[in-house]
C-alpha cells in the first residue's frame, strides 16, 4: 500500500470512529441554539417535488433524520455514510423498502452504480472529503439531468475561525471549510451554484434568543449585504447546487 492509499485509509478510519462516537451523545444537538437562525438555509436540501419518484442519494445519512421526513416517497433512496453505527442506527428505523441504507465512501461511491442518481444531497458533507476525488464520482454517478445540492460551511468571518480553533473536538481533524479553491475544483466537473448565507445570522439572532423578529431582519440584512462580493467571503454557509456539464 503506497503513502496516498495509507493516508485515505486514516482519514476515513478517522471519520469513521469520530461519527460512530457521536450517534449516541446526549448533548449531539447541543449547538442547535446556533443553528436555530439558519433553519431556512438548510432547506435548500430539501427534496424537490419533482424528485419524490427519482432514484435519491444522501451523502452522510448519519441518523436518518432526513429520510424519516420523506413520508410518501415513491422513489429509490440510498443512504450512505462512513460510520457502521450510522448506518445500524438508519436501519433500525424501519422504513419501506424502497429506502436502502450502506456503509459506503463517499469520496469513491463505489456501491452507487454509474448514472443512476437523479438527485444527490448533503448538509455537511463535502468539506471531510477529498474533493479531487469526490468531484469526478459523484460526476460519473448522476443520471443526465441529474443534479445534487450541498449546505457547506465557508471560511467564514474571524469569529467562525475562532470558534473552530478553540472547539477542534466539535470536529474531525482532516475536515476543511469551503474556500474558493474548492469551489473552482467543483467547476471542473459541474455546472456549480454557489448561494452565500449567514453574514448577521448566527450572531445577531442569538443575542436577542434567536426570536422571529431578530432572525427575519438578520435575514433581511443577510440576503442584501451579500449581494456585495467584498462580504462573500465572512458567510457562513453556501448553498451548492451542482449539475453535470453539458459536455460531458
Amino acid at each position: 500500500m503506497n503513502q496516498s492509499s495509507q493516508g485515505n485509509r486514516a482519514r476515513l478510519e478517522n471519520e469513521a470512529s469520530f461519527h460512530d462516537a457521536r450517534i449516541n451523545l446526549p448533548d449531539e444537538h447541543r449547538l442547535g441554539y446556533a443553528y436555530r437562525s439558519v433553519a431556512d438555509v438548510y432547506a435548500f436540501c430539501n427534496l424537490p417535488q419533482d424528485a419524490h419518484a427519482a432514484s435519491v442519494l444522501e451523502l452522510g445519512c448519519f441518523r436518518g433524520e432526513e429520510a424519516s421526513k420523506l413520508a410518501g416517497f415513491a422513489g429509490r433512496y440510498v443512504g450512505i455514510d462512513i460510520s457502521p453505527a450510522a448506518i445500524e442506527q438508519c436501519r433500525s428505523l424501519g422504513l419501506p423498502d424502497n429506502f436502502a441504507f450502506r456503509v459506503d465512501d463517499a469520496n469513491t461511491l463505489g456501491t452507487i452504480e454509474d448514472g443512476s442518481i437523479d438527485y444527490a444531497f448533503g448538509n455537511g458533507v463535502l468539506h471531510h472529503l477529498d474533493l479531487p476525488r469526490f468531484a469526478p464520482a459523484l460526476a460519473c454517478k448522476l443520471a443526465a439531468g441529474g443534479r445534487a445540492r450541498f449546505i457547506e460551511p465557508a471560511q467564514g468571518s474571524l469569529p467562525l475561525r475562532l470558534f473552530r480553533a478553540m472547539t477542534p473536538g466539535l470536529r474531525t481533524p482532516d475536515e476543511f471549510p469551503f474556500d474558493h479553491a474548492s469551489i473552482q475544483l467543483l467547476r471542473r466537473h459541474f455546472d456549480v451554484c454557489v448561494v452565500h448565507k449567514a453574514l448577521l445570522r448566527p450572531f445577531l439572532p442569538m443575542l436577542f434568543w434567536n426570536s422571529t423578529a431578530a432572525t427575519r431582519a438578520a435575514s433581511w440584512a443577510d440576503d442584501r449585504l451579500l449581494r456585495w462580493p467584498v462580504l462573500q467571503d465572512q458567510a457562513w454557509l453556501l448553498q451548492i447546487e451542482l449539475k453535470p456539464l453539458a459536455n460531458r
